[in-house]
């Protein structure tokens, strides 16, 4: 317990890789739903932000206890908290921030470009993604943002362009042998990638060793 706790008096720099390739493929499954990373530290390091309303508690909690024991966040169980959206809706949701690290910058790189028109960073698809985007990686991203639609299922991917989806429907067919199509979730809401039922059982087999039992209802 008290190694846990020294953790935390590290600087970012002091938490050095290299990293299991099953912590590289759980952040890049959360930074391709609702995963975000920040810069911190004036810029020295980064931190992972993982989110989920509290409908989804018992797999941010699964987050939460993954990435604790490893000496990636802190012991202590994340809260509830409220917030109140631009519509007047109360949104409950728990929230789990990593430390800082500088030997994760890079991932940082890879999916954030600075936007010329308005000089924020924007999440991307990267153009080296078919290299990290393992099964565990997948799995995560459809626990996050997956769900049934008919006799297939599909994911959501509302923050991204429809080419960038294309091109991520591609390293899809690539890697897995996957087949996705690209459709509009809605005016203003972006794409999402639909998994027709003549590929479930491929994707089913694939993604579901790594799924949690309580999220395994979102598969056709």
């Amino acid at each position: 317990m008290e190694v846990k706790k020294e953790l935390t008096r590290l600087r970012s720099y002091q938490r050095i890789g290299p990293h299991n390739i099953d912590i590289i493929s759980i952040i890049i499954g959360a930074l391709l739903g609702d995963g975000h990373m920040e810069n911190r530290g004036q810029g020295l390091g980064v931190r992972v932000k993982f989110e989920q309303s509290s409908k989804n508690v018992e797999y941010l909690m699964w987050f939460h206890s993954y990435l604790s024991t490893r000496g990636y966040c802190r012991l202590e169980k994340p809260e509830m908290k409220k917030r109140i959206k631009k519509d007047g809706l109360v949104f409950y949701h728990y929230l789990v921030n990593s430390y800082t690290f500088t030997s994760l910058n890079w991932l940082h790189d890879m999916f954030y470009l600075r936007d010329v028109q308005t000089n924020k960073l924007k999440k991307t698809i990267p153009l080296n993604l078919s290299e990290f985007l393992t099964p565990l990686a997948l799995a995560i991203w459809f626990m996050d943002d997956g769900s049934k639609l008919g006799q297939g299922v599909k994911i959501s991917l509302n923050c991204f362009s429809k080419e960038e989806v294309e091109f991520l429907s591609l390293i899809i067919k690539k890697k897995f042998n996957i087949e996705t199509s690209v459709h509009v979730a809605g005016k203003g809401k972006g794409f999402t990638l639909y998994v027709p039922k003549k590929f479930m059982p491929q994707f089913s087999k694939i993604v579901k060793p790594y799924m949690l039992s309580s999220m395994t209802y979102k598969l056709a």
